[in-house]
This record gives C-alpha cells, structure tokens and sequence, in this order.
C-alpha cells in the first residue's frame, strides 16, 4: 500500500481530551481530526472541505509517538460572559514538551493525494498542530510502499474496538507510558439538510489508546502494516 510518510516535531503542544472542561488534560498523540485540520491548513482547503474529508474516510491516519521529552501545566487566561473576575477565566492545561511523531496517511484519492504530499513538502501557511500558537516542524516527507503484516504486533497508537492485547516494553532504560484510552471524536455534524454551517456536534467516536515505549500484541488477527526502514508496524483509523 502507497502511503506518505512524515515527522512532525512540536515545542510546546497540547491536544485536549475531551469532556475535561475545568482542566485541559492532553492527549499523548495528536487525534486523528487534529491531524487533518492541520493537512487542510496548510493545503488552504476551506472548512467545508475539512468535514468532507472527516465524513468521507478518504484520508486515514496511522501515529507511532517518537518521544516526548517532557510534560507541564501552564494557565490560560481567557474571556467569559461572567461580570465577575472582570469577564476572566484562568484554565489549566497539560502541555507537552518537545514531542515528535511520524504520522503516515493512507489517501484514496489520486489528486487528494498529490495535493497532500505537495504541501507537506512546501506548506502553504504556517503548520500547526491545534491553536495557532502551537507551531511544529515537519521533515522527512516521503512516499513510500509497506506491506501488510501477520504478526499481530503494531507500535502505533489505535481505536480500542474490543480487542484483547498484551503490551511489551521496548526499552527498559528510557521513559514508558503505558496504554491509556480516552474518547476521540472522529467525525461531526457541522451542516444542516440545507447545507447551513451550524455549531458541530459529535457524529462518531471512539477511545483512542496511545502509548510510549511500548509493543502492542494483538489477540485476534488486525489488518496492519510495516514499514521495513524504520521497522515499526502500524494500523490505521
């Protein structure tokens, strides 16, 4: 399968998990919706677009978490509708400190494609991965072929459906994260029958397990793949 291949390295960078409202908990990988909002940021696609690809399944999303060095709080001062505290609110947010990624794409669609891989080569804004003020680097943009694999055995984070697994320490001597699920939205209502934007609502959504340093061995057969340069095996979602 022909898939396109990036690495994407972040300063500060915080993806919240849902539901958390006093307190922006983080998620360790960037969702799948995070990661096509900034694919059709930096192509100048519209926000229609953005939905259409969400509901359409064209582009699906395969993370392995590279590292992250470290994890913080900061708090964010922002404005409310409340006279008191002079319309201010303070939040507290997980930031993560110099995460890295490599994020593969499997797109059906030829043109869709190109355009992807085009402008994760020379992007057309500035990337980010979140709020504007979230910025990241990509690198190592490439177009390559892996192969599906047998072994039951991916590095990269997944949709939990059900699936028993174990799970296997890579490297005793560097930070370990065990699996951990939180509820991802993965597509949304964000038009009427007429085609009228209205205030999105949750269409589709699943827990999306993620992990450091760790193998996940799955119990019944998955549909996964390898990519043999960097040896790491995936599904995608």
């Amino acid at each position: 399968m022909r898939v396109i291949r990036f690495r994407v390295d972040g300063l500060l960078n915080s993806f919240r998990v849902p539901f958390f409202r006093s307190y922006h908990k983080s998620f360790l990988a960037p969702p799948k919706s995070t990661i096509i909002g900034m694919l059709c940021n930096i192509s100048l696609k519209s926000q229609e677009e953005f939905f259409e690809i969400l509901d359409s399944d064209s582009i699906g999303v395969s993370v392995v978490i590279d590292k992250i060095v470290g994890r913080g709080k900061d708090l964010w001062s922002y404005k409310t509708i409340a006279t008191k505290n002079r319309g201010k609110s303070v939040i507290r947010r997980d930031k993560l400190f110099q995460a890295s990624y490599y994020i593969y794409l499997s797109i059906s669609d030829e043109v869709l494609y190109n355009d992807i891989f085009n402008s994760l080569k020379e992007p057309k804004s500035i990337p980010s991965l979140g709020l504007d003020d979230e910025l990241v680097e990509i690198s190592d943009v490439v177009s390559l072929d892996i192969q599906e694999c047998s072994d039951n055995l991916i590095e990269s984070v997944f949709l939990d459906k059900g699936v028993e697994y174990k799970v296997y320490i890579k490297d005793r001597s560097k930070p370990i994260e065990m699996p951990v699920a939180h509820i991802s939205p993965l597509k949304f209502i964000a038009f009427d029958k007429n085609g009228k934007f209205i205030s999105r609502e949750v269409k589709k959504e699943s827990a999306q397990v993620e992990f450091i340093n760790c193998i996940i061995e799955f119990q019944d057969d998955i549909v996964s793949f390898k990519d043999v340069e960097l040896e790491q095996n995936m599904v995608f979602y």
